[in-house]
Protein backbone atom coordinates (compact mmCIF):
# COMPACT_ATOMS: atom_id res chain seq x y z
CA UNK A 1 0.00 0.00 0.00
CA UNK A 2 1.63 3.27 -1.08
CA UNK A 3 1.54 6.50 0.93
CA UNK A 4 -0.02 9.49 -0.79
CA UNK A 5 0.53 13.21 -0.28
CA UNK A 6 -2.34 15.65 -0.77
CA UNK A 7 -1.68 18.88 -2.66
CA UNK A 8 -4.43 21.32 -1.59
CA UNK A 9 -3.87 23.73 -4.46
CA UNK A 10 -3.95 21.24 -7.31
CA UNK A 11 -6.33 18.82 -5.61
CA UNK A 12 -4.35 15.76 -6.57
CA UNK A 13 -2.20 13.15 -4.86
CA UNK A 14 1.55 12.87 -5.41
CA UNK A 15 3.78 10.02 -4.27
CA UNK A 16 6.04 11.01 -1.35
CA UNK A 17 8.99 9.33 -3.10
CA UNK A 18 8.91 11.84 -5.96
CA UNK A 19 8.82 14.76 -3.55
CA UNK A 20 11.78 13.38 -1.63
CA UNK A 21 13.79 12.92 -4.83
CA UNK A 22 13.06 16.49 -5.92
CA UNK A 23 13.96 17.80 -2.48
CA UNK A 24 17.25 15.87 -2.41
CA UNK A 25 18.11 17.10 -5.91
CA UNK A 26 17.68 20.69 -4.79
CA UNK A 27 19.85 20.06 -1.73
CA UNK A 28 22.55 18.47 -3.91
CA UNK A 29 22.59 21.44 -6.27
CA UNK A 30 22.77 23.88 -3.38
CA UNK A 31 25.64 21.94 -1.79
CA UNK A 32 27.54 21.86 -5.09
CA UNK A 33 27.01 25.60 -5.52
CA UNK A 34 28.19 26.34 -1.97
CA UNK A 35 31.20 24.07 -2.43
CA UNK A 36 32.16 25.88 -5.62
CA UNK A 37 31.87 29.22 -3.85
CA UNK A 38 34.17 28.07 -1.05
CA UNK A 39 37.26 27.95 -3.25
CA UNK A 40 39.81 30.37 -1.83
CA UNK A 41 41.27 32.93 -4.23
CA UNK A 42 45.07 32.86 -4.63
CA UNK A 43 46.66 35.77 -6.52
CA UNK A 44 50.15 35.14 -7.95
CA UNK A 45 52.41 38.13 -8.68
CA UNK A 46 56.09 38.40 -9.52
CA UNK A 47 58.75 41.07 -9.95
CA UNK A 48 62.42 41.28 -10.99
CA UNK A 49 65.04 43.63 -9.54
CA UNK A 50 68.85 43.47 -9.64
CA UNK A 51 68.86 39.78 -10.53
CA UNK A 52 66.44 38.89 -7.72
CA UNK A 53 63.06 37.45 -8.69
CA UNK A 54 60.25 37.68 -6.16
CA UNK A 55 57.10 35.55 -6.36
CA UNK A 56 54.20 36.58 -4.14
CA UNK A 57 51.05 34.55 -3.44
CA UNK A 58 48.36 36.69 -1.82
CA UNK A 59 45.56 34.67 -0.26
CA UNK A 60 43.57 33.97 2.88
CA UNK A 61 45.50 34.13 6.18
CA UNK A 62 44.55 30.53 6.99
CA UNK A 63 46.02 29.40 3.66
CA UNK A 64 49.26 31.29 4.36
CA UNK A 65 49.67 29.85 7.85
CA UNK A 66 48.73 26.25 6.94
CA UNK A 67 50.45 25.98 3.56
CA UNK A 68 53.07 23.21 3.35
CA UNK A 69 56.08 24.36 1.34
CA UNK A 70 58.99 22.37 -0.03
CA UNK A 71 61.71 23.75 -2.29
CA UNK A 72 64.53 22.40 -4.40
CA UNK A 73 67.06 24.15 -6.61
CA UNK A 74 64.57 24.56 -9.45
CA UNK A 75 61.12 23.91 -8.00
CA UNK A 76 58.69 25.19 -5.36
CA UNK A 77 55.85 22.95 -4.16
CA UNK A 78 52.98 24.42 -2.14
CA UNK A 79 50.26 22.31 -0.54
CA UNK A 80 47.12 24.22 0.48
CA UNK A 81 44.60 22.97 3.08
CA UNK A 82 41.62 23.27 0.69
CA UNK A 83 40.87 23.63 -3.02
CA UNK A 84 41.72 27.06 -4.44
CA UNK A 85 41.37 29.24 -7.50
CA UNK A 86 44.59 30.68 -8.93
CA UNK A 87 44.82 34.04 -10.71
CA UNK A 88 48.03 35.21 -12.36
CA UNK A 89 49.48 37.07 -15.30
CA UNK A 90 49.38 35.17 -18.57
CA UNK A 91 53.09 35.51 -19.30
CA UNK A 92 55.41 34.27 -16.55
CA UNK A 93 59.18 33.55 -16.63
CA UNK A 94 58.51 30.18 -14.97
CA UNK A 95 56.04 27.29 -15.27
CA UNK A 96 53.10 26.90 -12.90
CA UNK A 97 51.24 23.59 -12.46
CA UNK A 98 48.11 24.04 -10.32
CA UNK A 99 46.19 21.04 -8.98
CA UNK A 100 43.16 20.71 -6.69
CA UNK A 101 45.00 21.56 -3.46
CA UNK A 102 48.58 22.09 -4.60
CA UNK A 103 50.70 24.34 -6.78
CA UNK A 104 54.07 23.62 -8.41
CA UNK A 105 56.34 26.39 -9.64
CA UNK A 106 59.09 25.14 -11.96
CA UNK A 107 62.03 27.49 -12.48
CA UNK A 108 64.13 27.63 -15.63
CA UNK A 109 67.46 27.73 -13.76
CA UNK A 110 68.86 26.40 -10.51
CA UNK A 111 68.47 29.06 -7.86
CA UNK A 112 68.71 29.85 -4.18
CA UNK A 113 65.19 30.14 -2.76
CA UNK A 114 64.06 31.80 0.47
CA UNK A 115 60.46 32.10 1.53
CA UNK A 116 58.55 34.15 4.11
CA UNK A 117 55.03 34.08 5.55
CA UNK A 118 53.92 37.71 5.87
CA UNK A 119 50.78 39.47 7.02
CA UNK A 120 48.85 42.66 6.21
CA UNK A 121 48.09 41.46 3.58
CA UNK A 122 48.50 37.72 4.16
CA UNK A 123 50.95 36.34 1.61
CA UNK A 124 53.69 33.84 0.85
CA UNK A 125 56.82 35.50 -0.52
CA UNK A 126 59.57 33.64 -2.38
CA UNK A 127 62.86 35.40 -3.11
CA UNK A 128 64.76 33.62 -5.87
CA UNK A 129 68.40 34.31 -6.70
CA UNK A 130 70.08 32.57 -9.61
CA UNK A 131 73.04 30.45 -8.48
CA UNK A 132 76.35 31.83 -9.72
CA UNK A 133 78.47 29.70 -11.99
CA UNK A 134 82.19 29.37 -11.36
CA UNK A 135 82.91 31.85 -14.15
CA UNK A 136 80.55 34.42 -12.65
CA UNK A 137 82.38 34.26 -9.33
CA UNK A 138 85.74 35.17 -10.84
CA UNK A 139 86.62 38.85 -10.26
CA UNK A 140 86.48 40.78 -13.49
CA UNK A 141 83.86 38.48 -15.04
CA UNK A 142 80.95 40.54 -13.72
CA UNK A 143 80.25 43.51 -16.01
CA UNK A 144 80.04 46.76 -14.12
CA UNK A 145 81.10 45.18 -10.82
CA UNK A 146 83.66 47.37 -9.05
CA UNK A 147 86.27 45.64 -6.95
CA UNK A 148 86.67 48.55 -4.58
CA UNK A 149 87.32 48.01 -0.91
CA UNK A 150 87.65 51.59 0.30
CA UNK A 151 86.26 50.73 3.74
CA UNK A 152 89.58 49.00 4.52
CA UNK A 153 91.97 51.55 3.07
CA UNK A 154 93.29 52.45 6.53
CA UNK A 155 93.54 48.79 7.62
CA UNK A 156 91.61 49.55 10.82
CA UNK A 157 91.09 46.77 13.34
CA UNK A 158 87.56 45.96 14.48
CA UNK A 159 87.42 44.61 18.04
CA UNK A 160 83.68 43.88 18.35
CA UNK A 161 82.77 40.45 17.00
CA UNK A 162 79.00 40.31 16.39
CA UNK A 163 76.95 42.97 14.59
CA UNK A 164 73.28 43.39 13.70
CA UNK A 165 72.53 45.92 10.94
CA UNK A 166 69.05 47.31 10.42
CA UNK A 167 68.21 48.79 7.01
CA UNK A 168 65.29 51.10 7.72
CA UNK A 169 61.86 50.69 6.14
CA UNK A 170 61.30 48.10 3.37
CA UNK A 171 58.47 46.52 1.38
CA UNK A 172 55.48 48.84 1.10
CA UNK A 173 57.18 51.24 3.55
CA UNK A 174 59.31 53.41 1.21
CA UNK A 175 60.53 55.95 3.77
CA UNK A 176 61.69 59.28 2.29
CA UNK A 177 61.55 59.41 -1.50
CA UNK A 178 63.12 61.67 -4.09
CA UNK A 179 62.00 61.04 -7.65
CA UNK A 180 62.38 57.31 -8.22
CA UNK A 181 64.90 56.95 -5.35
CA UNK A 182 63.63 55.77 -1.97
CA UNK A 183 65.09 55.60 1.52
CA UNK A 184 64.41 51.88 1.77
CA UNK A 185 66.68 51.19 -1.25
CA UNK A 186 69.57 53.40 -0.16
CA UNK A 187 69.45 52.08 3.40
CA UNK A 188 69.52 48.47 2.17
CA UNK A 189 72.50 49.16 -0.10
CA UNK A 190 74.39 50.85 2.74
CA UNK A 191 73.55 48.01 5.13
CA UNK A 192 74.88 45.45 2.67
CA UNK A 193 78.04 47.48 2.04
CA UNK A 194 78.67 47.85 5.77
CA UNK A 195 78.03 44.17 6.37
CA UNK A 196 80.44 43.19 3.59
CA UNK A 197 83.17 45.45 5.02
CA UNK A 198 82.75 43.93 8.49
CA UNK A 199 82.63 40.37 7.13
CA UNK A 200 85.92 40.90 5.31
CA UNK A 201 87.48 41.46 8.73
CA UNK A 202 86.04 38.20 10.02
CA UNK A 203 83.21 39.78 11.97
CA UNK A 204 79.86 37.98 12.29
CA UNK A 205 77.09 40.05 10.71
CA UNK A 206 73.31 39.63 10.85
CA UNK A 207 70.79 41.72 8.91
CA UNK A 208 67.24 42.67 9.86
CA UNK A 209 66.48 42.41 6.16
CA UNK A 210 68.56 41.46 3.13
CA UNK A 211 65.90 42.18 0.52
CA UNK A 212 63.06 44.63 -0.07
CA UNK A 213 60.95 43.24 2.74
CA UNK A 214 58.81 44.90 5.40
CA UNK A 215 59.56 44.11 9.06
CA UNK A 216 57.52 45.35 12.01
CA UNK A 217 59.12 47.13 14.94
CA UNK A 218 58.37 44.10 17.12
CA UNK A 219 60.10 41.79 14.59
CA UNK A 220 63.18 44.03 14.47
CA UNK A 221 63.48 44.18 18.25
CA UNK A 222 63.02 40.42 18.62
CA UNK A 223 65.61 39.58 15.96
CA UNK A 224 68.25 41.93 17.38
CA UNK A 225 68.02 40.44 20.84
CA UNK A 226 67.97 36.88 19.52
CA UNK A 227 71.40 37.45 17.94
CA UNK A 228 72.96 38.98 21.10
CA UNK A 229 75.22 41.41 19.18
CA UNK A 230 78.10 43.49 20.48
CA UNK A 231 77.00 46.38 18.25
CA UNK A 232 73.64 47.31 16.70
CA UNK A 233 73.40 49.92 13.94
CA UNK A 234 70.16 51.14 12.36
CA UNK A 235 70.44 53.06 9.07
CA UNK A 236 67.91 55.67 7.90
CA UNK A 237 67.69 58.92 5.95
CA UNK A 238 67.28 62.33 7.53
CA UNK A 239 64.90 64.95 6.16
CA UNK A 240 67.70 67.49 5.80
CA UNK A 241 71.16 67.75 4.23
CA UNK A 242 72.77 66.83 7.58
CA UNK A 243 74.01 63.62 9.13
CA UNK A 244 72.15 62.83 12.35
CA UNK A 245 73.17 60.27 14.98
CA UNK A 246 70.65 59.10 17.56
CA UNK A 247 71.51 57.51 20.87
CA UNK A 248 69.17 55.90 23.43
CA UNK A 249 67.56 57.92 26.19
CA UNK A 250 65.45 56.91 29.17
CA UNK A 251 62.78 59.18 30.56
CA UNK A 252 63.18 59.88 34.26
CA UNK A 253 59.44 60.01 34.82
CA UNK A 254 56.87 57.61 33.47
CA UNK A 255 57.32 54.49 31.42
CA UNK A 256 57.53 53.99 27.69
CA UNK A 257 54.40 52.05 26.70
CA UNK A 258 56.00 50.56 23.57
CA UNK A 259 59.01 49.19 25.46
CA UNK A 260 56.84 47.91 28.28
CA UNK A 261 54.77 46.03 25.71
CA UNK A 262 57.86 44.09 24.68
CA UNK A 263 59.13 43.79 28.31
CA UNK A 264 62.49 45.13 27.17
CA UNK A 265 62.63 48.52 28.86
CA UNK A 266 65.70 47.70 30.96
CA UNK A 267 67.91 45.99 28.35
CA UNK A 268 69.71 49.08 27.07
CA UNK A 269 70.28 50.70 30.47
CA UNK A 270 73.34 48.52 31.12
CA UNK A 271 74.84 49.55 27.76
CA UNK A 272 74.00 53.25 27.58
CA UNK A 273 77.60 54.35 28.14
CA UNK A 274 78.76 52.02 25.36
CA UNK A 275 76.12 53.41 23.02
CA UNK A 276 77.27 56.94 23.77
CA UNK A 277 80.91 56.01 23.15
CA UNK A 278 79.98 54.37 19.85
CA UNK A 279 77.97 57.44 18.77
CA UNK A 280 80.88 59.73 19.68
CA UNK A 281 83.34 57.68 17.62
CA UNK A 282 81.10 57.46 14.55
CA UNK A 283 80.29 61.18 14.78
CA UNK A 284 83.98 62.10 14.74
CA UNK A 285 84.74 59.72 11.87
CA UNK A 286 81.91 61.15 9.72
CA UNK A 287 83.09 64.70 10.44
CA UNK A 288 86.62 63.78 9.39
CA UNK A 289 85.47 62.02 6.21
CA UNK A 290 82.84 64.52 4.98
CA UNK A 291 84.17 67.72 6.58
CA UNK A 292 80.67 68.55 7.81
CA UNK A 293 78.82 68.88 11.08
CA UNK A 294 76.89 65.98 12.54
CA UNK A 295 73.73 66.54 14.56
CA UNK A 296 73.52 64.50 17.78
CA UNK A 297 70.23 63.57 19.41
CA UNK A 298 69.25 61.31 22.28
CA UNK A 299 65.70 60.00 22.15
CA UNK A 300 63.75 57.13 23.74
CA UNK A 301 63.48 55.24 20.45
CA UNK A 302 62.17 51.68 21.02
CA UNK A 303 64.60 50.20 18.48
CA UNK A 304 67.52 51.56 20.53
CA UNK A 305 66.21 51.42 24.09
CA UNK A 306 65.24 47.74 23.81
CA UNK A 307 68.63 46.45 22.57
CA UNK A 308 71.08 44.79 24.96
CA UNK A 309 74.19 46.10 23.16
CA UNK A 310 75.94 49.28 22.06
CA UNK A 311 73.31 50.80 19.76
CA UNK A 312 73.05 53.82 17.47
CA UNK A 313 70.76 55.01 14.71
CA UNK A 314 72.52 56.82 11.86
CA UNK A 315 70.64 59.12 9.50
CA UNK A 316 72.43 60.06 6.28
CA UNK A 317 71.50 63.28 4.40
CA UNK A 318 68.30 63.09 2.38
CA UNK A 319 68.66 61.78 -1.21
CA UNK A 320 67.14 65.12 -2.23
CA UNK A 321 70.54 66.68 -1.50
CA UNK A 322 73.10 63.91 -2.13
CA UNK A 323 73.33 61.25 -4.86
CA UNK A 324 74.21 57.92 -3.25
CA UNK A 325 76.42 56.45 -5.92
CA UNK A 326 79.13 53.88 -5.19
CA UNK A 327 81.71 56.55 -4.33
CA UNK A 328 79.48 58.32 -1.80
CA UNK A 329 78.38 55.06 -0.21
CA UNK A 330 81.99 53.95 0.08
CA UNK A 331 82.96 57.18 1.86
CA UNK A 332 80.15 56.74 4.37
CA UNK A 333 80.95 53.07 5.00
CA UNK A 334 84.61 53.95 5.47
CA UNK A 335 83.64 56.57 8.07
CA UNK A 336 81.37 54.16 9.96
CA UNK A 337 84.06 51.45 9.95
CA UNK A 338 86.62 53.90 11.31
CA UNK A 339 84.15 54.99 13.98
CA UNK A 340 83.50 51.38 15.03
CA UNK A 341 87.25 50.71 15.17
CA UNK A 342 87.88 53.81 17.32
CA UNK A 343 85.05 52.78 19.65
CA UNK A 344 86.75 49.45 20.31
CA UNK A 345 90.12 50.98 21.23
Amino acid sequence: MSVLFFDCERERFLPVKKILIAFLSILFCMAASISAQKKIEVLLKFSMQDGLMRIVLETDETFVNRAKITTSASQIKIGFPEPFHLSSEKTLPFEIVPADQSLEINLKEKSEIKFFRLSAPARLVFDIQKKETAAEKIPGKQPGKKLEQPAEKHAVQIVSKVFVIDAGHGGYDFGITSGNISEKEISLNLAKDLGAALSRQGRKVFFIRKVDQYATLADRITLVNQKSPDVFISIHSSLSRNFVIYGPKFEEQGLNDVLDTYSLSSKQKKFTWKSKALANSIEKAIKDEFKSEVIRREMPLPILNSVGAAAVLIEYPSPKFIAYDQQTRSKLINAIINGIAAYGQ
